[in-house]
C-alpha cells in the first residue's frame, strides 16, 4: 500500500521542508493510525526513512506534540525509545521525524503464553532506572492525575445505577493521595501494548505525549491492568511486576487509587470516546475492575 495520498494533506511548502531538507524525494509512504488530530506516516525517502508526526499550531493536539518533542529529545541514547531524528516547524505546521521502526516492529503481546512478556518487563525496568533522574522541564504526575480524575469524576456523577462497582472506586480513592506519586523519574505516563513495539526481540516504548515526572513505580501500575486484559488473573500480573524494580516500593493504598482513576478513565472513554476505541476501552474497564478488586484486599 501507498498512502502518497495522505501525504498530499500537508501544504506545498511542508511537503518541500521534508523532501529538500531530510529524506530526499519521497518513493513511498504509509499510513499509520492515531488517536491525534494531524498527519501521521511512515515515509521512505531516497535519502531517508523516517516516522513523521505532522499537526498544524493551531491544533488542540499541539501540546501532546510538545510535550513528545520534549520528552524524546531529553531522553538518553540508550533509553528503549526511538530517536527524534529531527523536528522543524515550517508553514504553520510542527514536523515530528522519528527513527523508522514501525514498519518491521509489532505491538507487545502480553498473553500469559507469550515470549513478548519477559521483554517488556525487562524494557520496563530499563526505563525507570535509565530515566532518573528526570531531565528538568517535565510536567509533573499530578498534572497526568489531574487528568484522569476529571475523567473519573464525570463518571462518580453519574447516578449509582449507572455505574457498577461504584463503592469501589470509592473505597480506594478514600486513600489516594496524588501527591505521593511523586518523584525524580520520567515517566512514559501510558504503558499500554500499542506503546510498546517489539522489532528483533528489542521493545521500543513509543508515543512519549503523556511523559512526567514522577515516582518510578507508576508505570508499572498503569501497565498492570494492561496484563490481565490480556489474559493474566490479577494475581499473575502483580507476581510478573514483583519481579521487576521498584514494584515493592508502591504504596499498596496509591495502586489501589491509581487502579480506580484508570478504570474510570475508561469507562468515560469507553461511553464518550471515538466510537472505533470504545469496544476496546470496554474491555480494558472490566479488567481494571478485577485489578482493582485484587488490590483492594492487599490494603
Amino acid at each position: 500500500m501507498n498512502d502518497l495520498l495522505d501525504l498530499e494533506k500537508l501544504p506545498s511548502t511542508v511537503r518541500n521542508a521534508i523532501v529538500q531538507g531530510h529524506t530526499g524525494p519521497i518513493r513511498r509512504a504509509l499510513h499509520v493510525s492515531s488517536s491525534r488530530t494531524g498527519v501521521t506516516l511512515n515515509l521512505y525517502g531516497t535519502h531517508q526513512n523516517v516516522f513523521l508526526r505532522a499537526t498544524p499550531l493551531r491544533s488542540p493536539d499541539l501540546p501532546l506534540y510538545k510535550r513528545e518533542r520534549w520528552a524524546t529529545l531529553n531522553l538518553p541514547l540508550d533509553a528503549p525509545a526511538p530517536r527524534l531524528l529531527w523536528n522543524t516547524t515550517a508553514d504553520r505546521w510542527l514536523l515530528l521525524a522519528f527513527e523508522l521502526i514501525n514498519d518491521h516492529a509489532a505491538s507487545a503481546f502480553l498473553a500469559p503464553d507469550s515470549d513478548d512478556v519477559p521483554f517488556v518487563l525487562d524494557a520496563v525496568q530499563r526505563l525507570g532506572k535509565t530515566l532518573t533522574p528526570c531531565p528538568d522541564g517535565a510536567r509533573q504526575v499530578t498534572e497526568l492525575v489531574a487528568g484522569l480524575w476529571a475523567m473519573g469524576q464525570r463518571m462518580l456523577d453519574k447516578p449509582p445505577t449507572r455505574l457498577r462497582g461504584r463503592d469501589l472506586f470509592e473505597t480506594a480513592l478514600q486513600g489516594f493521595a496524588p501527591e505521593a506519586l511523586q518523584g525524580d523519574t520520567l515517566l512514559h505516563g501510558n504503558l499500554a501494548p500499542w506503546h510498546l513495539r517489539i522489532k528483533d526481540h528489542l521493545v521500543y516504548a513509543v508515543d512519549w505525549s503523556q511523559a512526567c515526572q514522577g515516582a518510578p513505580w507508576v508505570d508499572l501500575a498503569l501497565l498492570a491492568p494492561h496484563f490481565v486484559e490480556a489474559g493474566h488473573s490479577p494475581e499473575q500480573a502483580d507476581a510478573l511486576l514483583s519481579g521487576v524494580f521498584p514494584w515493592a516500593e508502591a504504596p499498596p493504598a496509591q495502586v489501589a487509587g491509581l487502579a480506580a482513576l484508570w478504570t474510570l478513565a475508561c469507562l468515560y472513554q469507553a461511553e464518550y470516546g471515538h466510537p472505533m476505541r470504545r469496544p476496546e476501552q470496554t474491555r480494558l474497564a472490566d479488567a481494571g475492575r478485577k485489578w482493582l478488586v485484587y488490590r483492594l484486599t492487599r490494603l
